[in-house]
């Protein structure tokens, strides 16, 4: 069958949306009652309204309005707005037939991206409901605590900075100075005095350019002379200043710029923070064995011969589709170009509630697949596709 060529592959992805979402909230048609049930067995008395052979139900008008966020839901409290929602509903409805006799049900884009969505319902289902942070073993936690010590423990530290000179009475004047800057932590912060000092006094190469930077160390560094640590752990409060101190090198004189106190963490303090980040690798594993074992079930051809003919446009000045038939601005599935087309119609778009996605209808964007319940927010959705003709 013919299409318009004028704004084909707009139409088609405006309708491959249309049916990505019949896909996600089926039509009564397609089996908004009990699956099997024709529209003639629908209640009359839960009828809301007809298109050709579609029913809307009550149900169907309520779990619409229901899955939008608490603060759309309360715009449809009145008849008026409930009208103006099942309004939304019926162009949906119209449309998607339209689309549907004109023949872009069988359009590649639109095929795309019901498959994408069809993959993401299945992979929820049969994949992911079946995975748990608590299936990661209580011996790969500890063995994760044990080989990761710094991560869980953390020695008091100090930071100074330094003025090192070899003259003692050099020493003496640099530490004077030092002496009468302004004390306190707002004064280090900012630290342009002592930093000036360390320019006009210091004679080490190697601190002097970072403004007599010490980085932080422990009272058992093996990097740093144990003159400097002794000192420097005696210090009490930031912008203390310690005495020349002899060293190897010279007389150095030091300033307190930060404390940071230690801590130690019990393993059933951190045992859940491990199983999450042990669980993104399980996942990506479990993935990758599933994955392996559907390409063994099915008969795969790879000519890379005619792979090579393939040109990469490098310019930037493409829009078009990407892998899978995304869009700009569109992601995949960690290692599953072609998952990356999801519903991201906004409640009510263009008045039409239907374009709304059901919540876990999305397909997951690159770090969604490994990241784990209870590990704090997902990461954002990607950038959704270009709306449907006479959206705002």
């Amino acid at each position: 069958m013919s299409k318009p060529a004028l704004g084909q592959s707009a139409l088609a992805c405006a309708f491959g949306t249309l049916f990505a979402v019949i896909l996600a909230f089926p039509a009564c048609k397609h089996g908004q009652q009990k699956a099997g049930q024709s529209a003639e067995n629908v209640d009359p008395s839960q009828v809301v309204a007809k298109v050709d052979d579609t029913v809307i139900t009550v149900t169907d008008v309520q779990e619409r309005i229901n899955k939008q966020s608490p603060f759309v839901r309360a715009r449809y409290t009145n008849a008026d707005r409930k009208k103006e929602f099942l309004d939304g509903l019926i162009k949906f409805e119209v449309m998607a037939s339209e689309a549907e006799r004109l023949g872009y049900d069988k359009d590649p884009e639109v095929q795309r991206v019901m498959k994408q969505q069809m993959i993401s319902k299945f992979m929820q289902k049969d994949f992911e409901s079946k995975l748990k942070v608590e299936d990661v073993p209580d011996a790969d936690v500890e063995k994760y605590y044990n080989d990761h010590p710094t991560e869980f423990h953390q020695k008091d530290e100090v930071r100074v900075s330094q003025i090192l000179v070899k003259d003692k009475a050099k020493a003496d004047k640099a530490y004077a100075e030092a002496r009468a800057l302004p004390k306190g932590p707002a004064n280090v912060g900012d630290g342009k005095g002592f930093r000036d000092l360390v320019t006009k006094y210091s004679e080490d190469e190697e601190s002097k350019p970072r403004g007599g930077d010490l980085s932080f160390f422990a009272a058992d560094s093996a990097t740093t002379p144990k003159a400097i640590v002794d000192g420097a752990f005696k210090l009490k409060e930031v912008g203390d200043v310690a005495a020349p101190i002899k060293t190897d090198k010279g007389f150095a004189i030091l300033r307190l710029t930060q404390k940071r106190p230690g801590f130690s963490r019990p393993l059933p303090e951190v045992k859940r923070q491990i199983q999450q980040r042990l669980f993104r690798d399980l996942r990506a594993k479990s993935m990758d064995a599933f994955v392996a074992d559907l390409k063994k079930k099915s008969n795969i051809e790879i000519h890379e011969d005619n792979l090579a003919k393939v040109v990469v446009d490098t310019t930037g000045a493409s829009a078009g589709v990407g892998p899978g038939g995304m869009g700009p601005g569109s992601s995949g599935m960690s290692g599953m170009p072609g998952m990356g087309m999801g519903l991201h119609g906004a409640p009510g778009a263009s008045g039409m509630p239907g374009m709304s996605p059901s919540p876990g209808a999305h397909p997951m964007p690159p770090g969604m697949m490994n990241h784990p319940p209870g590990a704090g927010p997902r990461p954002p959705m990607p950038t959704p596709p270009p709306a449907a003709p006479g959206a705002p």
